[in-house]
């Protein structure tokens, strides 16, 4: 290719003015990645030659790839309406749509492409991709099956078709689809990478971290593909305090190395400018213990502002936003867009709710956007950042000590807790089903569900013989998953016909109906339940949780301690069995439960939101004192 580029070169230097040529060129230039002098041809080809859409098409290609997205929707608008009959130019203007998430004019786009071209395969995926982007996976599925075809060599089909049958819950088909796609690409990071999300998904941690290092091996300066496989550390009991540090402090050397500060111009005047920036101001577990704050937050102590950075905002979204009197909608922001737009803000303290979850903004941080800077709530580890001052928490979760040892950030204990829980509104308690065995269950995510988890449900099941299990997790809606499941309690002696599995409800009214036919709920460890352990609570069911050595092994303790009911933590395996036992035999009235939690701390939402503010002031404070000092 760059042979391509010196002939090139040579060719438009004896015809300067051959607006093609200097087209060609700046193409050439940007399959090199040589984006600034591909921008700069291509440009001048067009001006050369405004009436050739082609042209305006690899302009316009060119711009996007270069991330001027707004030049770039003009070139390929120019492009359109110069040659709308051109294929090419609808499916590069569908890309450059859906990479901003409109969605639903880039399958517009690519079905415009589709009428002009319908053997147009890389079109078809890419109307598979927009498609399950924008919800509708069955209708991905069937444009990726149709890629493949018509060409079963497509690597990246594959990899497309892998992650469809993933969102699905087709997770086995989904591990062989990925499995294909590395044969056909093993140079390519992406089957690797989502090979581990589908392997963290079943409970196989082990693999899953073999995969994403696989991947990580092949493109090491992805962050997110890092980032998983940091993840995989929150569910493996055998990872202590110094590998976390020291897996999560290289990261943060790879991909946010400390760099000399912009210097920061802040007016002193007024209240306490205070950002939260998180991909999950939605339907997602982070707004549960944010709604509340949110809403008690008093103006005249913070200047309240919320940088969502929400693909498809639901009503969660809309919920939330009415508690905000500045909201930003950062989605289509890249990182220095975002990074300006904080900036100018005069945000004084920087709340991350991700951490190394999915579409963080770790890098933001990394460039300190704000002078104070905290992680909370998102992630159940540190994130291993010099730039990231404080990691929000409490005494119960991370008691004086030890816990410290597990964070490169300073750990600031919230005097009433780290999560305040904001239960559902419209929610009655189920119906209890009268006249059958007593039943636990764990509505926990299977990939927390690991080895030692089972055997000590296995435990519990057989301290109580006629008991049974109910287990709800998205990824159970695989029977060949819920197989797998069903053997391993076997392996261990328990009659496989005790045990009974659900996968993801249509409505959130059939989740908590669930609830009437569990008795007594089971946490997972090392990695405890939040969510579910707080839902479980105000449905009405007790929980039972195994206090660990970490973090996120610890949200149990939080949050029963914080309930009123200390006595379902359990200090050892022993006692977890012991506890569990007791409480099937009593079962504790669930109008009684939800009557404690009602009038507990853990739902205050106004002490909550006081605490918090008392924090982030002394935060500012110390930050001002070491600025004068």
């Amino acid at each position: 290719m760059e042979a391509a580029a010196e002939f090139a070169s040579a060719a438009l230097a004896e015809d300067p003015a051959n607006a093609v040529l200097q087209a060609r060129l700046g193409s050439i230039q940007m399959t090199l990645g040589r984006l600034d002098e591909a921008v700069q041809n291509l440009r001048y080809a067009a001006e050369a030659a405004p009436d050739l859409g082609i042209v305006w098409n690899e302009y316009g290609v060119a711009l996007a790839r270069a991330g001027a997205s707004q030049d770039a929707e003009r070139a390929l608008r120019r492009a359109l309406s110069l040659s709308p009959e051109i294929p090419q130019i609808h499916n590069n203007y569908g890309n450059m749509l859906r990479e901003r998430g409109d969605y639903a004019h880039a399958i517009a786009s690519y079905r415009a492409a589709l009428e002009r071209k319908p053997d147009y395969l890389e079109a078809r995926g890419n109307l598979g991709v927009a498609l399950q982007e924008a919800g509708d996976v069955a209708a991905a599925v069937a444009c990726f099956e149709t890629v493949l075809e018509a060409n079963a060599d497509d690597g990246a089909a594959w990899t497309h078709l892998g992650a469809a049958f993933a969102a699905q819950g087709r997770l086995v088909e989904a591990e062989e689809a990925h499995r294909k796609a590395i044969v056909l690409r093993p140079d390519s990071p992406d089957g690797y990478n989502n090979l581990g999300i589908v392997l963290k998904d079943q409970g196989r941690l082990d693999a899953a971290r073999d995969a994403y290092q696989a991947a990580l091996d092949r493109d090491p300066e992805d962050a997110g593909v890092h980032s998983n496989l940091l993840m995989c550390l929150c569910y493996d009991s055998s990872v202590d305090a110094s590998e976390t540090i020291t897996m999560h402090r290289a990261w943060a050397a790879r991909h946010a190395p400390e760099r000399t500060t912009e210097p920061f111009d802040l007016e002193e005047e007024g209240t306490l400018r205070v950002g939260y920036l998180s991909p999950d101001f939605r339907d997602h577990s982070v707004a549960f213990f944010v709604d509340s704050l949110f809403a008690n937050h008093t103006a005249d102590r913070i200047s309240l502002h919320c940088y969502s950075d929400v693909a498809e905002p639901d009503a969660t979204t809309a919920r939330l936003r009415n508690h905000v009197p500045c909201w930003h909608d950062v989605y289509q922001d890249d990182g220095e867009t975002l990074y300006r737009r904080i900036r100018d803000d005069g945000i004084q303290v920087l709340v991350d709710l991700a951490g190394h979850t999915a579409n963080n903004r770790l890098p933001v941080f990394a460039r300190c956007a704000a002078p104070v800077q905290v992680t909370w709530l998102g992630y159940g580890m540190t994130t291993g950042m010099p730039q990231m001052d404080y990691l929000l928490s409490d005494g119960w979760v991370d008691p004086e000590g030890p816990a410290d040892d597990w964070c490169t950030e300073e750990l600031y204990r919230l005097p009433s807790g780290f999560m305040c829980y904001t239960p559902p509104e419209d929610c009655p308690l189920p119906e209890r089903e009268t006249g059958r065995s007593v039943t636990f269950g764990s509505f926990n995510n299977l990939s927390k569900m690991n080895g030692d988890v089972i055997e000590l449900w296995a435990q519990v099941l057989n301290a109580v013989p006629t008991s049974r299990l109910l287990l709800k997790s998205r990824q159970l809606a695989d029977p060949q998953i819920g197989g797998r499941l069903r053997d391993a309690f076997e392996g261990l002696g328990i009659d496989g016909s005790r045990l009974d599995f659900a996968g993801r409800t249509a409505t959130r009214e059939e989740h908590f109906d669930l609830y009437g036919g569990v008795d007594v709920a089971l946490d997972t460890f090392p990695y405890n339940g939040a969510t579910t352990t707080c839902e479980a609570l105000w449905m009405g069911t007790p929980v039972v949780s195994l206090a660990s050595d970490r973090h996120v092994g610890r949200f149990g303790v939080t949050f029963l301690s914080r309930a009123g009911y200390p006595q379902w933590v359990a200090p050892s395996l022993d006692a977890y069995v012991s506890i569990a036992a007791q409480l099937a035999q009593e079962r504790p009235e669930p109008e009684a439960i939800r009557a404690q939690v009602a009038k507990s701390v853990l739902t205050d939402g106004a002490l909550a939101a006081r605490d918090l503010e008392d924090a982030l002031h002394e935060m500012w404070r110390r930050w001002r004192g070491s600025e004068d000092g």
